[in-house]
């Protein structure tokens, strides 16, 4: 009992106790009550630059051994080009810079020990973790801690010491000597120091007060959300009330920042002083990235809808999008560009403000300079997977035949007149587009290539369970048509030419441009 009441009377103690009403974060440990833990937060006054080395592509992770070779010569060889190899890769490779505001805390441990402070100096020792703090740093932090204590008369200088170190971590530990510079970690680290700076940032912002631009009513910032982009906050009741009514009606070039003058005070890029100019620039992208919908947050329903709404907006304003020629699909091409989406993720930014080439044509019909090579004419649909040619639209021919139909004065009068026997007297396929001659029978047809089921009189496809529901509904075009051309489409005798396709008593038909493949397809009788 006695000693206790020593240890509380003791003068270490009592500068320990005086300190945690200070700090109350400072922690003494329950079995020393000359030992004490405090987490000292990093919050640099300017954001601190970091770079993260990117791993070259195909490279190993550092640190694995050299695997030896019996070939000296190699190695020698070898060892010569590997700085210019790495030098090659360096120069290629983007700088991968963050700017941190918040980063993980100092972890400073305070061991008072006996004979402090007269006699002894205090122990300090300090880490982070992870280890983000150069270990040089960390030494010439903890040499500070003796050097106050020498120069304060060997008197208690705890307090002054936490002091010291909250100051050097408002200056970023004097790591950056100037602001070209930037702090060199490790790639490991940089998924814990990005996701701690989130976090922290995220926790400070929901501890402020925000007016709302919307309702115009204080919230608590745990009830707001800021906007990546422009950084306007609004409470998330007001946008989440906002942005479901758009992406329900498809207006989703209001999916953006609620703020009336937004985006306006930017300045629009100098003028262009050529006068034949090929390039042009795209306007600047303001509608919000489907992630930060998820953050709000949005039912993940409505930020799927708004994915397929955006990128069906980007498709229809892309005059190089092409579509399937087959009427049943109509799908865009596979592109690159435009990927396809299978989730919710962002799809690709073609809204940037870099310069692009003006899209070539693919109209068949224009001169042949304008045309793109025939490398680079093969489409495949997205929808249905149909392989066929931007200019032609026929099905693919490969790159070194000619476009079919070709444009009309390049035809010679035997391929003319082929071309329009085949428009009058077949109808193409509704799914592979290869052409069927009806010689007798009714007007249900299975291709002979595909097998689809299709009405030889307007290439519509028939359900294969029930191909005569077609003919037999009053609103159908072919209604009590079944029979019709029960003698075949030959164009002989009567001189009736059917058309391929077109109903001769009703309106014309478009149909796609015709195949190389044609055959008589089979005709099944009820």
């Amino acid at each position: 009992m006695t000693d206790d009441l020593d240890a509380l009377e003791d003068e270490r103690a009592i500068e320990l106790s005086s300190i945690a009403a200070i700090f109350p974060e400072l922690v003494i440990d329950p079995q020393d009550p000359f030992c004490a833990t405090i987490d000292l937060q990093v919050t640099p006054t300017k954001p601190l630059a970091v770079l993260f080395p990117p791993l070259a592509d195909g490279a190993p992770p550092a640190g694995l051994p050299t695997p030896p070779t019996s070939d000296e010569a190699s190695d020698v060889a070898s060892a010569k080009h590997e700085p210019d190899t790495n030098d090659a890769i360096t120069d290629h490779v983007v700088q991968d810079v963050h700017y941190l505001s918040h980063l993980p805390p100092l972890t400073l441990q305070i061991r008072l020990p006996q004979g402090y402070p007269s006699e002894k100096s205090p122990v300090f020792h300090l880490h982070t973790k992870p280890s983000w703090l150069p270990e040089s740093t960390l030494k010439t932090l903890r040499d500070a801690g003796n050097t106050l204590w020498e120069e304060m008369g060997r008197d208690q200088v705890v307090y002054t010491y936490i002091d010291h170190l909250q100051q050097a971590a408002e200056g970023g530990f004097d790591l950056i000597a100037n602001e070209e510079d930037s702090l060199r970690l490790s790639h490991d680290m940089k998924i814990a120091l990005l996701d701690f700076d989130i976090k922290a940032t995220r926790s400070r912002f929901e501890q402020e007060t925000f007016d709302c631009g919307v309702c115009l009513e204080p919230k608590k910032g745990s009830m707001c959300h800021r906007l990546l982009l422009c950084g306007h906050v609004f409470c998330v009741a007001c946008l989440q009330d906002f942005y479901n009514n758009c992406i329900t009606e498809g207006d989703i070039t209001n999916v953006k920042c609620l703020a009336p003058n937004c985006g306006k005070d930017s300045k629009p890029p100098p003028a262009v002083q050529e006068p034949q100019r090929k390039k042009r620039r795209r306007k600047e992208d303001r509608t919000l990235d489907p992630s930060e919908l998820l953050q709000i947050p949005l039912e993940q329903e409505i930020v799927q809808r708004y994915v397929k709404l955006k990128r069906k907006k980007m498709l229809e304003s892309d005059r190089t999008t092409v579509y399937c020629p087959r009427q049943w699909c109509q799908g865009a091409a596979r592109s690159k560009k435009y990927p396809k989406i299978g989730d919710h993720s962002q799809p690709a930014d073609s809204d940037s403000e870099d310069e692009v080439e003006e899209p070539p044509t693919y109209d068949k019909n224009a001169s042949e300079d304008t045309l793109p090579p025939p490398s680079e004419r093969l489409a495949v649909c997205e929808d249905c997977s149909f392989a066929f040619c931007k200019v032609c639209k026929a099905g693919w021919h490969g790159e070194f035949a000619k476009c079919f139909p070709r444009r009309k004065y390049e035809l010679t009068a035997e391929e003319k007149a082929s071309e329009d026997y085949m428009k009058m007297h077949t109808t193409p396929c509704p799914t592979c587009d290869a052409r069927a001659q009806k010689t007798m029978g009714c007007n249900h047809m299975i291709c002979f290539k595909c097998n689809t089921h299709f009405c030889y009189l307007c290439s519509a496809w028939l359900d294969a369970e029930n191909p005569y529901i077609h003919f037999n509904t009053e609103k159908s075009p072919c209604y009590m048509r079944l029979w019709e051309l029960e003698g075949g489409d030959g164009g002989e005798g009567v001189g009736l030419g059917f058309g391929g396709g077109v109903m001769h008593r009703g309106p014309v038909h478009e149909f796609a441009p015709f195949d190389d493949d044609e055959s008589d397809a089979e005709d099944d009788h009820p």
